[in-house]
């Protein structure tokens, strides 16, 4: 079962103008110089206790093969009723050119669907990452409707979404099946701090402080300011 959508949609985007003209102009510069490393295809580091991890997608560098999409189901051995975990949006930019993103769970630093939930089947882990306890789920979708991004799924298991792959094995920290199945370099997991380190990136401005950073192409960072 697939899923679709636009960059826009539920604000996805919605924190680009908020970075300021002086992001885009700068970027030129910025984006020459040496990046912090994060995890990629090539393997993860261990968190460090009670520190947010997050995914930073770099749009230029995105094709939408959906390798991505595809280590995700085949690892996390989700049967074909269950919709994906992660899928790839695009967004024309207006000049004829589409640009994709490998978008899933956001892990939240404050989330919205954890506060809301009456049987408190949604947690955070030492790496930040929210994780849903089927057992005690009661299938009520107050998670759905408090999430920004309409992120959450349902099935007779109860509510499913991204567990940045705890369920198949991947100790929190450590590098995710859909990054290191990208073989673009389109998509990275780390610390968020380090994340934030990384030139020309952008948050996404939404409630709860998603744990999901953008890196845009040039052309887009100044198109968006204009």
């Amino acid at each position: 079962m697939t899923r679709e959508g636009l960059l826009t949609r539920r604000s996805l985007l919605k924190g680009t103008a908020a970075t300021g003209a002086a992001l885009a102009l700068g970027a030129a510069v910025a984006l020459n110089q040496e990046e912090p490393a994060l995890a990629d295809s090539e393997g993860g580091e261990v968190a460090i206790a009670h520190e947010q991890y997050g995914f930073l997608v770099d749009v230029s560098n995105c094709v939408g093969c959906e390798n991505c999409v595809a280590a995700c189901r085949k690892e996390n051995a989700l049967p074909d009723s269950y919709a994906d975990r992660r899928w790839i949006l695009e967004e024309e930019d207006g000049k004829g050119k589409t640009r994709r993103l490998s978008h899933s769970c956001m892990h939240c630093e404050n989330p919205s669907c954890m506060a809301v939930c009456p049987a408190g089947a949604i947690t955070k882990d030492n790496a930040g990452s929210v994780i849903v306890n089927k057992d005690r789920c009661i299938g009520c979708k107050y998670c759905y409707q408090a999430c920004p991004f309409g992120v959450p799924s349902y099935n007779d298991d109860g509510m499913d979404k991204c567990d940045t792959c705890r369920g198949s094995g991947v100790a929190a920290g450590d590098t995710p099946h859909c990054v290191r199945a990208c073989k673009f370099g389109a998509l990275k997991y780390g610390p968020v701090s380090k994340i934030k380190e990384v030139p020309g990136v952008q948050p996404v401005d939404a409630p709860g402080h998603p744990s999901y950073y953008l890196k845009f192409p040039i052309s887009y960072a100044v198109s968006a300011h204009k």
